[in-house]
């Protein structure tokens, strides 16, 4: 069995060195005082010229989970962050929350305050380290991350190490949480050796039980008024070509609900909107695909007889306290590889209903054809409106960006108008509705790319929460120049509509300023990019809009500028 040795190190040194060879190439961090030990070992990998994830400086936690984040999307690899001790530990709780609801893996680590006050290296030498000490430091992180744990010896590192890499990477995937504590990360020992490459794998994706999927492939085939909803489908690259082949071949119209990722391409004929409560009402047969909250109950039911099909990687969403949809039939596994064997096992009951597929796929066709000049009319009604509007912003854009751009949304825009035939292009990782995703998720993605055209759109009140000055400072440190696009609307949208939807004749839906939703000091927004080195324009009127993205797609993707444009909108 292959081995590599490692000789006067540290458990530090081991630590990377083994992370190195497992495929780990970026360590996103905000360092504290526990980190020395981890400092001394990067400095001495990099004098050495030694195997070790690279350091990459964040200044705010959020930037360091979010980076993690967006490189897995677009690589398809996990990396590793880590947080200083419990405040660190606290303040990525927003990224390990979105990671874990969103089915992303992440290795999140943390310094752990040293235990003993004297002795041992790494010893405590601070009076912080009698005042961050916790009972139970990784209990914060427990219900969010798939597995956690404490090192506690050199010896375990490999165990542990592999034990981290093969539960994230097994579906369904999310992040782990490991503390690391001075003290052991200081130990010295005089040889150390692992297996290289590891042995211990993770499972791969699994396929749908055969009789569950053909019950649900003859209840589908024969279905008059069947619809498959998706939320999160795309964020597995192999699911825009299954879906889209499916939906195809058999007219199943296609709904994405409040999507994070985009499943199938927008001009798609079997693309039929967003709002699943019409199809939900008529529907004989739905297919739920990786979507944990298909529609809303207060607002549509299904009749009785209709049948439910959920397909995902965990179909229950055991990580949810309450989810009460039905399911008539559950398919655990693999969402491309299950849409491929529904597919393949829709053939020959198809066969029996070819007038009636051919009766839907008429239906469907034109209820996506009046989608498209829904969506032109928008367009034309909105294109002269001051403050800007979100299609006219959302069309312009579309304009600059090609089928390889990416996308790093947590604004109003109107996926619509943007190139979508591409799968892994639209990336929204809120998905525990995280707010702050955005610039870092832009910058991991850019870390992932660098060739292409990576753009960050964002609420002006997101674009707070993405701490900026932070997002701003690594893309200028580590050259990743992406384009931050902020929908300038002076308010939290979400916040207010939530407010609407509740007491739409309360006191608040009558104030001129709702309490806590709105922003009442202009904020000049390009200013900030400015600090690190980038180019600012605020854009108030909508016939400069195209030209200013014109000039900051420049200042991108030729000057290799960061760049931001503060663009004074309207709500949608």
């Amino acid at each position: 069995m292959p081995t590599k040795t490692i000789k006067d190190c540290t458990v530090a040194d081991a630590y990377l060195q083994i992370l190195a060879d497992r495929g780990v190439e970026y360590l996103f961090a905000n360092a504290g005082t526990d980190f020395a030990p981890m400092i001394e070992a990067l400095a001495k990998a990099q004098a050495l010229n030694t195997p070790h994830p690279k350091p990459i400086t964040c200044p705010h936690e959020n930037t360091a989970q979010h980076m993690a984040i967006g490189y897995y999307l677009v690589s398809g690899r996990p990396q590793l962050t880590m947080m200083h001790v419990n405040v660190g530990t606290a303040n990525g709780m927003n990224g390990l929350l979105n990671a874990s609801r969103g089915n992303v893996p992440m290795i999140f680590t943390a310094g752990r305050t040293p235990t003993n006050e004297h002795t041992l290296p790494g010893h405590r030498d601070n009076v912080i380290h009698w005042t961050q000490e916790m009972f139970d430091q990784n209990g914060m992180t427990r219900e969010a991350a798939k597995w956690d744990y404490e090192l506690r010896n050199g010896e375990q590192l490999e165990a542990v190490i592999d034990r981290i890499l093969s539960v994230i990477m097994s579906d369904p995937m999310g992040p782990a949480y490991l503390s690391l504590p001075r003290e052991v990360l200081s130990i010295p020992m005089k040889e150390f050796s692992f297996n290289s490459p590891g042995r211990i794998r993770p499972a791969k994706a699994s396929m749908p039980n055969p009789e569950d999927l053909d019950e649900a492939a003859h209840i589908l085939a024969r279905a008059e008024n069947p619809v498959i909803i998706t939320n999160w489908g795309g964020r597995n690259t192999g699911v825009m070509p299954a879906l889209t082949d499916l939906a195809e071949r058999f007219a199943l119209p296609v709904v994405e609900f409040s999507n994070r990722y985009v499943a199938i391409p927008r001009r798609h004929p079997m693309y039929a909107g967003g709002n699943p409560n019409p199809f939900v009402k008529a529907a004989d047969a739905i297919l739920v695909i990786d979507c944990a909250v298909p529609w809303l109950p207060a607002s549509v039911t299904h009749s009785d007889d209709c049948s439910v099909i959920h397909m995902a990687p965990d179909p229950m969403y055991s990580m949810f306290p309450v989810r009460g949809f039905r399911s008539d039939i559950a398919l655990a596994c693999g969402t491309d590889l299950g849409l491929r064997a529904l597919a393949e096992a829709m053939e020959e009951p198809a066969k029996k209903s070819k007038a009636v597929i051919d009766k839907r796929r008429t239906a469907q066709m034109e209820r996506h054809k009046t989608l498209e000049e829904n969506w032109a009319k928008k367009l034309e009604d909105v294109k002269d409106r001051t403050p800007v509007h979100p299609a006219w912003i959302s069309h312009c854009l579309g304009k600059i960006a090609d089928a390889d751009t990416i996308f790093a949304n947590e604004s109003r825009m109107q996926v619509q108008y943007i190139p979508t035939q591409k799968p892994g292009k639209i990336l929204n990782a809120g998905a525990s509705s995280g707010l702050g995703h955005g610039m870092g998720v832009a910058l991991g993605a850019k870390l992932a790319d660098r060739d292409n055209l990576v753009i960050g759109c964002h609420g002006d009140g997101s674009y707070m929460f993405n701490v900026p000055v932070s997002a701003h400072y690594v893309a200028a440190e580590q050259d990743l120049p992406i384009l931050s696009v902020v929908f300038n609307n002076q308010r939290w949208q979400a916040v207010r509509g939530a407010t609407l939807r509740m007491q739409p004749d309360g006191y608040a839906s009558k104030a001129n300023q709702m309490p806590l939703s709105h922003f009442t000091v202009d904020q000049n927004y390009e200013k900030l990019v400015e600090v690190s080195g980038g180019y600012g324009e605020q854009v108030t009127d909508p016939k400069k809009m195209l030209p200013a993205l014109e000039r900051a797609q420049k200042s991108v993707m030729v000057d290799k500028r960061q760049a931001l444009l503060n663009v004074v909108s309207c709500d949608p």
